[in-house]
């Protein structure tokens, strides 16, 4: 098969990598290192590959890179592959992420694509940008990536060395973590482990640091959607959160040795009273949740599965809920207005699993 080998890189960490097509981002598309808020991510985060595609000229700059890849596919030395390097300035926001792009739109057309970021993981470069303004220069500098601890004292090192409470493991900290190859290959969705050897959370930085959760890296949860009847009669049964008093599905995390099957069984049951061990559900996904205990190191990935009943049953709160209701679920701004109007939140991390269910119900 074909190959194209795709390097991205900064010019600020060494010498340019030899290709056949070479893409020079540093003066003609704006540099997301300017935007303090952005500064310190890299293209493994969501907020920096959206603003450098957004940059006028990028879209047609890959359009142009996958034409040119094409082109030089079509001379008569196919079996050699096609070399492509693209460079930034410290290769951790524009060069990545078009690079990443290309890479997917060859693969797109069948290509055997290899990819490398050659210095998206190194440090940012200190510098202090100097910008003009009419006739002047000013100079500004940004502060460095703080996170802040939210590791609670039970979990603390100190605390640890005493004693380990039940639902957590007894890493002080993801060095003393022995087993990542392990994690890394049962993950729901795939991380990566930094020059450290801690794991990073899948989505990018959070500004958060520490752990709040029972392990360090991915925290495997089970959140079962129970929708009953259809039409306008359609329900969705609901938990009041004990911990944060915001309505949520019932769900929780996988324990160890717990397929994820068995999970939502279990938590449906011991959150709600409804035992729903001979349905089979539809798996909905596997996605990581924005749980309010994450962190860069530490995060929440469920498996949402949809069950479906015929009629409301009786639900009576219990284990980790406050309470557990039916309510209208037409679609989520109904679901959303009958819960405003009870003076209730609805936990915001679950909004993206109840809309797959109801896009699944809509497309069914």
């Amino acid at each position: 098969m074909t190959r194209v080998e795709i390097t991205s890189f900064g010019y600020l960490h060494g010498a340019e990598p030899d290709a056949r097509i070479k893409l020079d981002l540093r003066h003609h598309f704006r540099d997301p290192h300017v935007n303090p808020e952005l500064r310190y991510l890299t293209a493994h985060d969501q907020a920096v590959r959206d603003a450098v595609m957004a940059t006028d000229g990028i879209e047609e700059l890959v359009q142009a890179a996958v034409a040119m890849v094409a082109a030089f596919l079509a001379g008569p030395r196919q079996e050699e592959p096609v070399t492509v390097s693209v460079g930034c300035a410290g290769g951790r926001h524009r060069a990545a992420t078009a690079a990443s792009v290309l890479a997917e739109r060859c693969a797109a057309r069948g290509l055997a694509v290899d990819l490398v970021h050659r210095d998206l993981d190194k440090d940012v470069v200190e510098r202090t940008e100097t910008i003009p303004a009419g006739r002047r220069c000013w100079s500004v500098s940004w502060p460095e990536y703080t996170p802040a601890d939210i590791t609670p004292p039970e979990l603390r090192p100190s605390a640890l060395a005493h004693h380990v409470p039940d639902w957590a493991e007894a890493a002080p900290t993801p060095t003393d973590v022995q087993d990542w190859p392990q994690r890394q290959a049962a993950a729901l969705v795939p991380f990566q482990l930094d020059q450290r050897g801690w794991p990073l959370h899948p989505q990018g930085r959070t500004g958060r640091t520490g752990r709040n959760l029972g392990k360090w890296g991915e925290n495997a949860a089970a959140d079962p959607i129970v929708v009953a009847g259809t039409g306008d009669q359609r329900r969705v049964l609901l938990i009041t959160r004990d911990d944060i008093h915001q309505e949520a599905i019932p769900g929780g995390m996988v324990d160890p040795g717990e397929t994820a099957p068995v999970a939502l069984v279990r938590e449906l049951r011991e959150e709600t009273g409804v035992d729903l061990s001979d349905h089979r559900p539809v798996i909905l996904g596997r996605d990581v949740v924005d749980d309010w205990r994450a962190s860069d190191h530490a995060w929440v990935a469920s498996t949402s599965a949809l069950y479906l009943l015929p009629v409301p049953v009786t639900a009576v709160a219990g284990d980790d809920a406050a309470d557990a209701n039916w309510w209208p679920f037409g679609s989520l701004d109904q679901l959303d207005a009958a819960i405003t109007a009870a003076g209730r939140t609805l936990y915001a991390a679950h909004r993206p699993l109840l809309q797959r269910a109801l896009d699944h119900l809509d497309q069914g």
